[in-house]
């Protein structure tokens, strides 16, 4: 029977894992390639940091998540805390700290606002209901409790953004991309291959891999093309469950995860594999579940977030993951290949030996 490698593993390079001693652990652990959030931190620190990365382990892939047209909040000197029941305002006035109002990057993201819309902040941890709209500011009813943090992500699943398909910011992200010589750029909200497209114009005569991330409806209607356009996919199931259903998320993964098999295409699988691993030294066994059928569904990549990015646990988080993913790979390796790209019923006992002659994925070239 052909041979199964375990899926690899990306992990996300933030305060914790920046250093030339955690670099080297994350890699003994399993580590197959780095990603930094062009979201987080100054542009310096992503330089400096790449650099390390390439100092130390000069062999291991670099992906560079660009913010694109993902809408979130500002740096803020003050990260508002709330209870449920609360009015925070967001606003498209940068003049603002959130201290009294919270501002947003996009400076027209008032005008697609209306009263009776959901807002999601934060991969869907924090809700509110917008209750009105003055100029520049949106008044909205916390539903829940928390804390508003800088850079946090903002869904609203009911407004169709008008955006162009390449920003400011993509274009100078994608200088900053080639000028430090990453190997892979992540597109967020990807809906098309006119978007992917776009992105490849920018690159002239230094081509880099382009991670197309799957994290909207229009994403999922448009996989096909957007997984042919691209070199690899991101399914970001944080973003993928509060612009759609969080309770349908596993079912998309598993549409999008066929998808990409029928067209030979890798697929990264993102988003709290070990969120417990953030603060604890052990996963849940749904997490260690979720994993496996990540697996067993055909994944070629694994992907931590915060976990090694800030995490108590880095190394011990990559580790875990690694060990899954080889038990669950040895498991193919004797039984066969359960995918559901399979048609009819399938099953871990019943099905076939693995369809695919090359056994297995790797990063394209």
């Amino acid at each position: 029977m052909p041979e199964s490698p375990p899926p690899g593993i990306v992990a996300t390079i933030g305060p914790v894992s920046a250093s030339r001693e955690m670099l080297q652990a994350l890699s003994e652990a399993g580590m197959t390639m780095a990603r930094l959030n062009g979201s987080h931190n100054t542009r310096e620190w992503h330089r400096q940091t790449i650099r390390l990365i390439k100092e130390t382990l000069p062999d291991l892939p670099v992906l560079l998540d660009i913010p694109g047209r993902k809408i979130r909040t500002v740096l803020l000197a003050h990260e508002p805390a709330f209870e449920a029941g609360d009015l925070i305002i967001l606003t498209t006035d940068s003049q603002h700290d959130g201290s009294i109002k919270v501002p947003v990057n996009f400076d027209r993201f008032h005008e697609f606002m209306m009263p009776g819309l959901d807002v999601y902040a934060d991969d869907g941890h924090l809700f509110f209901l917008v209750e009105e709209i003055n100029g520049r500011d949106v008044h909205m009813r916390a539903k829940v409790g928390g804390v508003l943090r800088s850079r946090k992500g903002i869904n609203v699943p009911q407004a169709r953004f008008e955006r162009p398909l390449v920003t400011r910011s993509d274009r100078e992200m994608m200088a900053f991309a080639q000028e430090n010589a990453v190997d892979y750029v992540g597109i967020s909200f990807v809906e098309g291959a006119e978007h992917i497209a776009a992105i490849r114009h920018l690159m002239g005569r230094v081509p880099l891999g382009i991670v197309a991330k799957v994290e909207n409806q229009g994403g999922l209607d448009n996989m096909a093309e957007i997984i042919g356009a691209s070199d690899m996919v991101m399914i970001d199931r944080g973003d993928l469950a509060v612009e759609t259903s969080p309770d349908l998320v596993c079912l998309f993964q598993k549409r999008i995860l066929a998808a990409a098999q029928k067209q030979k295409a890798p697929v990264i699988v993102a988003t709290e594999l070990l969120n417990t691993m953030i603060e604890h030294p052990y996963p849940t066994k749904a997490e260690i579940g979720d994993i496996t059928t990540a697996v067993l569904d055909g994944t070629s990549f694994l992907m931590l977030s915060g976990e090694t990015a800030i995490g108590c646990y880095p190394v011990e988080a990559t580790a875990r993951l690694q060990q899954i993913g080889r038990a669950v790979s040895a498991y193919i390796k004797q039984n066969g290949w359960c995918s559901i790209a399979h048609p009819g019923p399938c099953s871990i006992y019943h099905c076939g030996p693995q369809s695919d002659p090359d056994g297995g994925w790797s990063l394209p070239p």
